[in-house]
């Protein structure tokens, strides 16, 4: 049964004076006789009545104050504050093979003086080096994939799991060269793998949801120096923003001096490629680095200072507010820092720090708060009762105010990666919508590849920062976006807090049924995970009994899953997440788990399989029978509904038949399938009985043999493609 909503302003002003007009014969004992508005009795009652209706409407209202008290007494974030998107650019000099340093704070834009301008978050060293060509360890030697990576096909840079890996990367070092050394910023653009997931996306390493501290999934070591005599970099000389490969990031290499025209060659290397599928590569591109639809700004003020005249200058009444320098009006987005110096209880001054809150209401007359008003571009601060008064001592000489904060964000920002910037091969052609359209689809069509070896163009971000951000000053240079500029947006309005709010109560944060527990898994930060099957009772160190109070979390790590991917070189049939993905994932659930209760983590239990396929010699189709039956049975991708066979699984042959059956009938081809039987490890076929699998296990490895009939039905062999 549903319930009407809940209304309480429900009285309008003529319901109140209609209600007042009829108590008054009774309430003046009929002395009271005239009722017409001339009446200045009358009049009293219309103005109280108008008056209470105002207070009756406000029955029906929540302030955001209650909104923010509300999202607090539930534990759950109160609206956002406005966010600046973020981008990588690579900083190409306009003079060919030249070196020069841009600053923290320098500005690019795309647009210049319509306020898109993208301010650089650290200093980057702008090397006369170009990616020369990029070679990978194979089973039979080192493979050139230099023109792979020039035409944007992936790239998988190690092999089979816990096998050895290493990358080549040559580069070219041009100009002047860097006899002193310096600093190269490397962007390893990474593909995502595709599939039919559950889990949340890994984020990447520049965005603000990377996760920083999830265990890297395998030790890496860098070397660099001429080509076959790269030396190891020393410890501290490499900070890796790929988290060891898991996700597209930067890395910053402190490099030995190198002189101009030099060959030389930059080798990652694992003793143990421990990835749930090898890391391809999609681009490399050096002397990059992050930037931000956001401009930090820093003032120190004395005595004499425009803030801190504002602040002094008025009275210690209620409604003060302080407008921030720098044209912040709409683009202020946060206050890192707002220092003031003030008279403590033994006159001398003394610094304090002031703190953003979203509301003042629940402040008391002591608090130092504030809050941050966006469309203003301004601090709005208490009245003494909420919130304290702010009262600067100016009456000596020294820094009275020091504030940090940000400008810029929204929405405007957000954009695409420049057209030179090299597209994917699977995201090569148009979309079919903008096929019907030809002008639309030249656009769509991504630009000619450029090899290697050439140097790079011009890019389409103009240098809007001042002649200081360069060294040596005033250097020409221009900027390319090599991902899209993503995450920006205003603040986050109450009625939004309160709808996330309803989502996020009904998010899973503790584990207690075995549900829990695979949701939990599967929504780890940082970790690309697939599936995962939680046993109640299993404990690693009793497998045979069942122990009250411990839970083993099965985990599979995601694996491409795409078109394609099946005959791929580095396709892993039977994917087993790296140890990195394991602590990550046992870590959450001991965050979430009941006081003693006992949670492990571990890799899916694979069990061989082989299948035998019967049908009449004329109509084989062995390779059609052997992937539609792989994809059946396939951990990530097989089942009924296509979303991984389930965990313990029963294998039957009318399933395996049935599904046989459909991938003949999707070919068009008609041929009845004679007979499937299964087998479990080296045990006889079975063609009518049911196979059940142990609790937790998965199919795998899975052999098919596709085997024809005589027409006296007397001899079966095997079909060869």
């Amino acid at each position: 049964m549903t319930l009407a909503p809940l209304r309480l302003d429900d009285l309008s002003w003529a319901d109140l004076v209609d209600a007042v007009r009829s108590r008054i014969p009774a309430e003046s004992a009929g002395r009271w006789t005239l009722h017409a508005p001339v009446d200045p009795g009358m009049t009293l009652l219309d103005l109280q009545a108008y008056l209470l209706e105002q207070q009756v409407y406000r029955l029906d209202q929540v302030p955001d104050s209650v909104v923010h008290a509300v999202l607090r007494l539930l534990g759950v974030p109160g609206p956002a504050p406005a966010t600046a998107a973020v981008t990588v650019l690579q900083i190409v000099p306009e003079t060919p093979g030249s070196r020069l340093r841009i600053r923290e704070g320098a500005s690019f834009s795309r647009e210049p003086g319509r306020g898109s301008d993208f301010y650089l978050d650290r200093d980057l060293d702008v090397l006369p080096v170009r990616v020369a060509g990029l070679s990978v360890r194979e089973a039979t030697g080192d493979r050139d994939r230099t023109a792979d990576l020039a035409a944007g096909r992936p790239v998988p840079l190690a092999g089979p799991y816990g096998r050895p890996a290493r990358v080549r990367i040559r580069l070219s070092v041009s100009g002047d060269g860097f006899p002193d050394g310096g600093t190269l910023s490397l962007l390893l653009a990474l593909e995502q793998p595709t599939g039919p997931w559950t889990g949340s996306r890994t984020a990447d390493g520049w965005a603000a949801g990377a996760a920083p501290d999830v265990p890297p999934p395998a030790r890496l070591s860098w070397s660099y120096g001429p080509v076959g005599h790269a030396a190891p970099l020393p410890e501290g000389a490499v900070a890796d923003g790929t988290g060891g490969l898991r996700r597209s990031g930067l890395v910053r290499l402190t490099l030995p001096a190198t002189a101009a025209g030099a060959e030389t060659e930059l080798v990652l290397a694992t003793p143990a490629a421990t990835y749930a599928a090898p890391p391809r590569l999609l681009r490399l591109s050096p002397n990059s680095v992050p930037a931000h639809h956001a401009q930090r700004l820093r003032i120190e003020e004395g005595p004499d200072g425009t803030v801190v005249a504002r602040l002094a200058d008025r009275p210690p009444l209620p409604g003060l507010s302080v407008v921030l320098p720098g044209d912040a009006a709409g683009r202020l987005i946060d206050v890192a820092r707002f220092t003031l110096r003030e008279t403590d209880d033994a006159d001398s001054g003394r610094d304090y720090d002031w703190t953003a809150v979203p509301d003042l209401a629940f402040s008391g007359p002591l608090d130092r708060v504030f809050t941050v008003d966006r469309a203003f571009g301004a601090l709005r601060f208490g009245d003494g009762l909420t919130g304290r008064i702010p009262r600067p001592d100016v009456s000596g000489p020294g820094t009275v105010l020091r504030a940090e904060y940000r400008l810029g964000g929204g929405p405007s920002g957000n954009g695409g990666a420049d057209p030179a910037v090299s597209v994917p091969a699977r995201a090569a052609e148009p979309a079919a919508s903008l096929l019907a359209f030809p002008t639309l689809a030249g656009f769509a069509r991504p630009q000619p590849q450029r090899a290697a070896q050439e140097e790079l163009p011009p890019g389409d971000w103009v240098f809007t920062g001042g002649s200081s951000d360069t060294d040596p000053p005033d250097a020409p240079c221009t900027a390319r976006a090599l991902v899209p500029s993503l995450g920006g947006a205003e603040p986050e309005t109450p009625v939004a807090a309160r709808r996330r709010a309803a989502t996020a109560l009904t998010v899973v944060s503790r584990a207690v049924t075995a549900a829990d527990h695979e949701e939990l898994a599967l929504s780890t930060p940082g970790v690309a995970v697939a599936r995962a099957h939680a046993l109640v009772g299993a404990h690693p160190s009793h497998p045979s009994r069942n122990v009250p109070g411990a839970v083993t979390a099965i985990v599979v790590p995601r694996a491409p899953r795409g078109p394609g991917d099946s005959t791929a070189a580095d396709t892993v049939p039977m994917p087993v997440p790296d140890p990195g993905t394991l602590t990550a994932v046992r870590a959450r659930l001991e965050a979430g788990r009941l006081l003693g209760a006992a949670v492990f983590t571990a890799p899916p239990r694979y069990r061989p399989v082989r299948v035998r396929v019967t049908l009449p010699a004329n109509t084989a189709r062995r390779q059609l029978l052997d992937a539609a039956l792989r994809r059946f049975l396939d951990p990530l991708t097989g089942g009924d509904e296509g979303t991984g066979w389930p965990f313990g699984g029963v294998l039957r042959p009318s399933a395996l038949l049935r599904a046989a059956e459909r991938a003949l009938q999707a070919a068009g081809d008609r041929t009845p399938v004679q007979a499937v039987a299964a087998a479990l490890d080296d045990g006889p076929y079975e063609s009518c009985g049911d196979l059940p699998l142990r609790p937790g296990e998965l199919p795998g490895p899975v052999k098919i043999l596709v085997c024809t009939t005589q027409a006296s039905g007397a001899t079966q062999r095997e079909v060869r493609a």
